[in-house]
């Protein structure tokens, strides 16, 4: 099965794409809520969603200051904070004194929570790349670069 093609979109049918996009927008929505809690219990049996989120963060951009954390979660710097205190007593991360800023700490995963993170990450892209299977090259390059597109124009 081929992509539809793409062109000029009459206004009546333009209407109905874009609810089309914004009901498709909400099942995806429902999927990542999913996919992240599924994520969190397989990371750590009963860490949260937001602590997942958060660690998420860490591990892709170690080391990392809490406001790095607050700008890539855009979750409240108290709730970021907390939640950092949780996954360092749990022993997911670490912490070291800002050599720039002495106030400010940075945090890293330990070595487990990186293995736990190659894992699940690799789950994931797997279930992605399945999704995929019948999509050209091209078709996922203008997949990738409309969405890009798309999340510039409403990303806040």
């Amino acid at each position: 099965m081929s992509a539809p093609t793409m062109g000029v979109v009459e206004p009546k049918t333009r209407s109905e794409a874009i609810g089309s996009i914004e009901d498709a927008i909400g099942r995806l929505i429902r999927t990542v809520r999913t996919t992240l809690s599924d994520n969190a219990s397989a990371f750590a049996p009963g860490l949260t969603p937001t602590a997942y989120s958060i660690m998420s963060v860490i591990d892709r951009m170690h080391p990392v200051t809490p406001a790095a954390i607050i700008e890539a979660t855009r979750i409240d710097k108290s709730l970021v904070s907390r939640q950092l205190r949780i996954l360092k007593d749990a022993g997911f991360i670490t912490s070291a004194p800002d050599p720039h800023d002495r106030r400010a700490d940075l945090f890293s995963p330990t070595a487990e929570a990186g293995a736990r993170f190659a894992d699940i990450r690799s789950q994931n892209r797997a279930r992605f790349a399945s999704g995929f299977d019948s999509w050209s090259e091209d078709e996922l390059a203008t997949f990738a670069a409309l969405l890009d597109k798309f999340m510039g124009r409403v990303d806040p």
